[in-house]
């Protein structure tokens, strides 16, 4: 996938060509009677990125919370990166990479790799470069890292201890060894580096901006500024770049103030200075956390909105970093200290989630939930059983029209022509790509012959595969912690389509957006025993652009299918047979864990597209498909979930551990498509379930 200097560039383009077409039609604002109501005067203007810094934790359940919490950001908020950190003299190797491939492969989302020389030879550096390239990393943060005396800091004249001295002489080892397939980043310092002098001003020296023109001239291609409260150093800081030839982006680095004494500690340990309207702001509470944190998101979300304004290009042209002198700046980098809250508030207080109100935003959080370090022996608070998780997914509609495809593609440059995928993993999607990780090309316009490509094993041991749903203790919280009869689990299943259950085994995010339309019949049909796992609502030719359906960009059509799938009993199976019986625009796949299987009204046939759009200048794309053969596939993951994430919550004997090996050894797993999708009757589908559903109450 593109380098993030690539993707920069992009945000850049679209910048302008929004600030283009805002001049053109300025004129006319009069005759359409634009009022101060139609656009939020905290909100910034598009074209603009943001992205995440994280850290290793030392603990597995703070990797597992961690894992988590990415994958949650980078779905609903959508970066356009994240970054790993790395760890004194190279001692968070393992986990920085593990959790830099997890980002990339399963979370989907661009990562830029810290990579710090100090104690490392060329040969290590070499290994750690080819291992970040296999997992499909293609961006590295180059630093020189901690010193190699821990108890005094960098002075002039240290040396690494490795083979790479300086940061500079990381950049050219990387390009000698790998070209232009990494995209490089390096860190500023707009107050000068720690163990360097200031100038009189607190400003970094020349002789340090130099060193920054070095590394940049070496082959670095962005940078990523230290954490910094006060706007004018940094906005000094971006004209002192400028003026000795410095062209690239700049991205200023954001540090969410978490508690007035870490506010303290942190920019007295860094040499950051903290202007006294910052101080005065946090003075008054500052024995209180939570006004400190709501304090500190309006001050950052203030900086944020200031630094757009003031280095906002005048130019109506696309700027060539190659050749221009622009000072602008068009995004930032959160430091999240492995924390979601502050930096999704700042986010939602600049309008980059595009919600209808504050409360509808994950940023709006119930006061009485607190966060927790990641690194912590603890579970992380914002993990627990709430609403807000239903909260999030309203919010998300709101974003759907920026959606590429109905699922969010792969990162991995092996997959980046991919564009279609089976229905049934839509709610599990890390384990698609891990059982289909080693397939030497993937499906692209069309599913193809699904006899042809073979899924791999889903081994228990996968590290993602059980982590969504945290330890035995918070499954418990979430499944049940004594189920005694078959309605105690259908609880469960109601529970997460309302919300108050974030996750069920078979499916790791809450509800989708176009699902939550349907919420309440959903919950109905879950209460009655259609225990639901995946659906869809019918879409005759929606806008491609619409905030719940649309994908693929403006200036299309999107359609489809009617979609049901669900665990049922067997009493309940031959009542969906009779129902699928009665309307000839449905058919069913049934089976069950002894790999019995029911159709109902299948003709001779195979792969049914469930969902396509037709878009001006381009074939139609079929990007979600239903595969009898990839079903049963499927199905036999979905009936071992029963076992691997609830079955063995319980004593072996215990009522609860017989309930659910009875469900899973009985039920079955059913999938009802309608093909009638273009009726003014509403969810066909849905109303006749909902029929089954009333004669099961």
């Amino acid at each position: 996938m593109p380098r993030i200097i690539d993707k920069i560039r992009a945000v850049q383009y679209e910048r302008i060509a929004v600030s283009s077409q805002s001049s053109s039609s300025s004129s006319s604002s009069a005759a359409t009677n634009t009022t101060s109501e139609d656009v939020s005067s905290d909100d910034v203007q598009p074209g603009w990125h943001y992205s995440f810094e994280f850290f290793p934790p030392k603990t597995e359940a703070g990797l597992d919370n961690l894992l988590t919490r990415i994958d949650r950001m980078s779905r609903r908020l959508n970066p356009l990166f994240v970054s790993i950190t790395w760890g004194a003299n190279g001692s968070t190797l393992s986990r920085t990479l593990a959790i830099a491939s997890h980002a990339q492969r399963f979370a989907c989302v661009d990562v830029l790799l810290h990579l710090s020389c100090t104690g490392l030879t060329r040969e290590q550096i070499a290994q750690i470069l080819n291992m970040a390239k296999s997992s499909g990393v293609r961006n590295i943060l180059a630093l020189r890292g901690d010193p190699p005396h821990p108890k005094r800091a960098w002075k002039e004249g240290d040396v690494s201890g490795g083979d790479c001295d300086r940061a500079i002489d990381l950049v050219k080892l990387i390009r000698k060894l790998h070209g232009d397939y990494f995209g490089i980043g390096v860190a500023g310092h707009p107050e000068g580096h720690p163990s360097s002098l200031k100038c009189d001003d607190g400003t970094t020296t020349s002789l340090e901006m130099q060193h920054l023109k070095d590394k940049l001239d070496a082959g670095a291609d962005f940078v990523i500024t230290q954490f910094f409260y006060d706007v004018d150093i940094f906005l000094e800081y971006v004209k002192r770049c400028r003026g000795i030839g410095i062209k690239c982006p700049i991205i200023p680095g954001i540090m969410p103030i978490q508690s007035y004494s870490s506010l303290l500690k942190m920019t007295s340990f860094c040499n950051i200075s903290v202007p006294s309207s910052v101080l005065d702001r946090l003075e008054r509470v500052r024995l209180d956390d939570e006004a400190v944190k709501k304090i500190g998101c309006e001050i950052a979300a203030e900086m944020c909105r200031r630094i757009l304004a003031e280095t906002s290009s005048t130019s109506s042209s696309a700027v060539d970093y190659s050749i221009g002198d622009d000072c602008s700046v068009h995004g930032f980098h959160f430091y999240t200290l492995n924390l979601e809250r502050s930096t999704t508030r700042i986010l939602a207080s600049l309008g980059a989630l595009d919600i209808d109100s504050p409360t509808s935003a994950g940023a709006a959080l119930q006061e009485n939930d607190t966060d927790a370090t990641i690194g912590s022996e603890t579970n992380d608070q914002d993990q627990i059983v709430t609403r807000r998780e239903r909260k999030e997914s309203i919010s998300e509609k709101a974003r759907s029209t920026k959606r590429v495809l109905p699922w969010k593609p792969s990162t991995m440059d092996n997959r980046s022509k991919e564009d279609v995928r089976p229905i049934n993993w839509s709610n599990r999607p890390k384990s698609y790509v891990m059982r289909t990780d080693d397939w030497d090309e993937f499906p692209n316009g069309r599913w193809g012959d699904s006899t042809s490509p073979a899924f791999g094993e889903l081994s228990d041991l996968s590290h993602f595969y059980s982590f969504t749903l945290g330890c035995d203790d918070d499954r418990r919280a979430m499944l049940g912690h004594c189920p005694l009869n078959e309605s105690d689990v259908y609880e469960v299943f109601a529970r997460y389509v309302e919300g108050t259950v974030p996750h069920i085994p078979w499916c790791e995010t809450p509800l989708q957006p176009e699902s939550f339309l349907i919420q309440p019949q959903l919950a109905k049909l879950n209460r009655c025993g259609l225990l639901t796992v995946n659906s869809q609502p019918p879409v005759d030719g929606a806008p491609s652009n619409h905030p719940t359906f649309g994908w693929g960009g403006k200036g299309g059509r999107v359609y489809q299918r009617g979609y049901f799938e669900c665990f049922v009993s067997p009493d309940k199976t031959n009542r969906l047979t009779s129902m699928v019986t009665k309307h000839p625009s449905m058919i069913m796949y049934a089976v069950n864990n002894a790999g019995q299987e029911l159709r109902v009204g299948v003709e001779e046939g195979g792969v049914t597209a469930l969902t396509w759009g037709v878009f001006p200048n381009r074939e139609i794309l079929q990007p979600t498909i239903f595969d009898p053969d990839a079903f049963l596939v499927w199905a036999e993951e979905a009936f071992s979930l029963w076992s691997t994430m609830w079955l063995s919550l319980y004593d072996f004997g215990s009522e609860s551990y017989e309930l659910i090996e009875k469900m899973k050894d009985t039920y079955y797993l059913v999938a009802i498509i309608d093909n009638d999708y273009y009726t003014n009757d509403g969810f066909l589908l849905l109303d006749a379930l909902l029929e089954v559903g009333g004669k099961c109450s």
